[in-house]
C-alpha cells in the first residue's frame, strides 16, 4: 500500500485534533507531545502515549517502525511536531554544549522526519503555524519549528501533502461551525497536494483524507 505522511497545520482550536475522531481507535497510535487530551468522546479508546522526553519519542517511533508496530497500527499521529521540536531542544541543551547543541538538534530533527517518512502506516503530523513577513504587508504561514536553520519551509519541503485548517464561521454568531482543509498552493500558506488527489477542499476528517490518498495512489500505481 502506498502511504505518505500528511502535515496538518492550524491554529489552536481550528479542528486539528478533532479530525482524528473517526479513525479506528484500536489501530491508531497517538504520540502525544502536547500533554493534552484528544477533544472527542471516544478519545480514551485510542492508544495514546504521553511523550515527555526525547528518549520517549525515540522509543515509540522505533516501536512504530518495528514489525510488531506495523502489525499493530494502521495510523500514527504525532501531535504535535512543534512541541516535539521543543522536547528535542531541551534534550540537546542538556546533552551538548555550545555550537554542538544546534548541530545535534538539527540532526535529530532531520532524523525524526526520516523516521516518519519510513513508516508503513498512514502518518499524520500536526503543527502550529508561524508567519513569515514576505513583503508588501503580506505574510505566509509555515509549520512552526524551534530554531533558525530548519524554519520556514524545511518540514513542508519533506512532505508531499500539507493541509491547512480553514475554519468556517457562522455569520451572525461568529462561532466556528465547520472546518475544511486547504490543499492548493497559495500566497498565504504552504498547503499542497499531488494534482488530482482532491477535487474539492476535504473536511477535517483524517479517515476520509486517508481513503483519498489510498485511492489516488491506487489509480496511478
Amino acid at each position: 500500500m502506498n502511504v505518505t505522511p500528511v502535515l496538518i497545520v492550524g491554529e489552536s482550536g481550528t479542528g486539528k485534533s478533532t479530525m482524528f475522531k473517526d479513525l479506528p481507535p484500536a489501530r491508531t497510535l497517538v504520540l502525544n507531545t502536547e500533554n493534552k487530551s484528544l477533544p472527542f468522546a471516544n478519545a480514551d479508546q485510542f492508544c495514546q502515549v504521553r511523550i515527555e522526553t526525547y528518549n520517549d519519542l525515540l522509543a515509540y517511533l522505533d516501536m512504530a517502525l518495528s514489525p510488531e508496530g506495523q502489525a499493530a497500527y494502521d495510523y500514527v499521529i504525532l501531535d504535535s511536531f512543534t512541541s516535539a521540536t521543543e522536547i528535542i531542544n531541551r534534550y540537546a541543551e542538556f546533552a551538548f554544549r555550545g555550537y554542538d547543541q544546534w548541530k545535534n538538534y538539527n540532526s535529530i530533527i532531520v532524523d525524526l522526519i526520516i523516521k516518519l517518512k519510513k513508516m508503513t502506516q498512514q502518518v499524520f503530523v500536526v503543527a502550529i503555524p508561524e508567519q513569515k513577513d514576505v513583503g508588501f504587508n503580506e505574510f505566509k504561514a509555515y509549520a512552526r519549528i524551534k530554531g533558525k536553520e530548519l524554519k520556514f519551509g524545511h518540514l513542508e519541503k519533506e512532505m508531499a501533502i500539507v493541509l491547512f485548517t480553514n475554519p468556517i464561521y457562522e455569520m451572525e454568531t461568529g462561532e466556528m461551525e465547520n472546518v475544511e482543509m486547504l490543499y492548493k498552493p497559495n500566497k498565504n500558506t504552504t498547503s499542497k497536494a499531488p494534482v488530482g488527489m482532491f477535487e474539492v477542499r476535504p473536511p477535517n476528517n483524517a479517515l476520509l483524507i486517508s481513503e483519498a490518498i489510498k485511492a489516488y495512489y491506487g489509480r496511478i500505481g
